[in-house]
């Protein structure tokens, strides 16, 4: 006799061990039969050593998907992070590209791309002013490079004699004309 012959309608597949010593409480048991008596016991031994196999096999299987689901975890977290160090390097690069665009020197261009990424607004504001202060040390030398250099002795304290005006050719007259037009007229006595 099994468990199945045993529990008769009451049997059902997957039942646990509280379902089953339900079910046999629910049962008679005949009274002139000793080795029925017997069987009935192993089939209950058995059937509750089934049920304590299946319990620790779900219990492995528990501690086994708990690991795999700590280790997807612990994956997804590599990924999330490795995602954001890379989305980090590529808004770096894309903002040093525009600060050279704007002028910026490399390693300025660099240090403030970070700083951006990083929003440290304090240090983005102190590399404006010194790429400021280089396009403007810039544009300085620039214009002093481009600066015509004074011809000797037509600066202020250094004026031309009446004696150096009447040694003059035509074009250094018109030169003196252009570009003192009052000293001309003294030196010419007012005669155009």
């Amino acid at each position: 006799m099994n468990l199945k012959d045993l529990l008769k309608d009451s049997y059902k597949d997957g039942m646990t061990l509280e379902e089953i010593e339900e079910a046999l409480a629910d049962i008679e048991l005949p009274s002139d039969s000793s080795g029925e008596v017997e069987k009935l016991r192993a089939a209950l031994s058995k059937s509750n050593s089934e049920a304590a196999d299946y319990k620790k096999q779900l219990r492995a299987k528990m501690t086994e998907a708990e690991a795999a689901k700590q280790k997807e975890i612990e994956e997804r977290e590599k990924l999330q992070s490795d995602y954001d160090a890379l989305l980090s390097k590529i808004t770096v690069s894309e903002n040093k590209a525009k600060l050279l665009a704007l002028g910026y020197d490399e390693a300025l261009a660099s240090d403030t791309a970070e700083a951006m990424v990083k929003g440290e607004t304090e240090k983005i504001f102190a590399n404006q002013k010194k790429h400021l202060e280089a396009v403007e040390k810039k544009i300085r030398a620039d214009v002093l490079k481009d600066t015509p250099k004074p011809a000797p002795g037509s600066g202020e304290g250094s004026e031309i004699t009446q004696e150096q005006f009447d040694s003059m050719g035509y074009l250094e007259r018109l030169k003196v004309f252009n570009e003192t037009p009052e000293l001309y007229n003294k030196l010419n006595g007012g005669n155009e």
